[in-house]
């Protein structure tokens, strides 16, 4: 009779793990937003990718809870200005294009280790490796990654307005810039920030999730700045994925199991209702 009672409950306590799994986030590391303002979130636990259209949450693409399968240990994500979704995968080693057909298309034959964040620049995906301390360059179509620079601990990637790359690191001198030559310039020294992640790049600022300090951090481009608090502390938990949303930011936080909106006053409001 106990035996049965304690089936009974773990079914039903599995129930409503999938009953989540359908309608709630349940860990989000990153966030992109595509054309006509449709928002695409990578969820670590789902494991895969949700689409927000007309604020109604659904499942663009689901993986499996097997290992070494597609999108099972999913870390980020963007969307390229044609609709074109990239996901960065560290089961699989790999980072996946979908077309609008949804289905997975590995890029880099399993040459990517831990992808921590993607950008699209032009033809090609720029992808921070955390496994191989590198940061690759290869087409969108799909091919061998060429090493753009050799970087520990690199996690968030943008292009400054002048077109060069700018990465994150939670090392020592967390805020750099790769110049065209491939020379590396320090753009906030020290140790200022707790657990930086992604990153974005707006009027000449870079803003930092920091997930640590519980703060999206403001910073000048230029050699010296130091780093504000653009906004700190609840609704948000820990910050980590970011991205550029109308007159604001999108913030992917999976221990709020929520995407929060930045307004252009630096109102943080969640995106979902629960």
């Amino acid at each position: 009779m106990f035996r049965r009672i304690i089936f009974a409950f773990l079914v039903f306590a599995n129930s409503l793990l999938v009953a989540q799994a359908q309608d709630e986030l349940i860990y989000p590391l990153d966030v992109a937003v595509g054309p006509e303002q449709t928002i695409y979130i990578a969820d670590r636990k789902l494991p895969g990718i949700w689409v927000v259209k007309d604020g109604k949450l659904e499942i663009f693409f689901k993986g499996s809870k097997t290992f070494r399968t597609p999108l099972n240990a999913v870390r980020c994500v963007t969307v390229d200005k044609d609709g074109t979704v990239f996901a960065g995968d560290s089961a699989t080693r790999e980072v996946y294009s979908f077309g609008t057909d949804k289905k997975p298309v590995p890029l880099t034959k399993g040459y990517i280790g831990i992808a921590a964040d993607l950008i699209v620049d032009g033809d090609n995906i720029i992808v921070s490796d955390l496994e191989t301390q590198r940061i690759w360059s290869f087409p969108k179509t799909g091919g061998k990654p060429e090493e753009v620079t050799v970087i520990a601990a690199v996690r968030g990637l943008a292009k400054d307005e002048s077109g060069q790359l700018i990465c994150v690191t939670t090392l020592e001198n967390p805020v750099r810039r790769i110049t065209t030559e491939g020379k590396t310039e320090v753009i906030i020294a020290d140790r200022p920030f707790q657990m930086p992640h992604h990153c974005v790049v707006l009027n000449n600022h870079i803003f930092v999730a920091d997930n640590y300090a519980n703060t999206i951090w403001k910073t000048e481009l230029k050699s010296g700045s130091k780093p504000e608090a653009y906004v700190h502390g609840e609704p948000m938990q820990k910050p980590v994925g970011i991205c550029r949303y109308k007159e604001g930011f999108l913030v992917a936080d999976p221990h709020a199991k929520q995407i929060f909106v930045i307004d252009k006053d630096k109102k943080v409001t969640p995106l979902l209702a629960k």
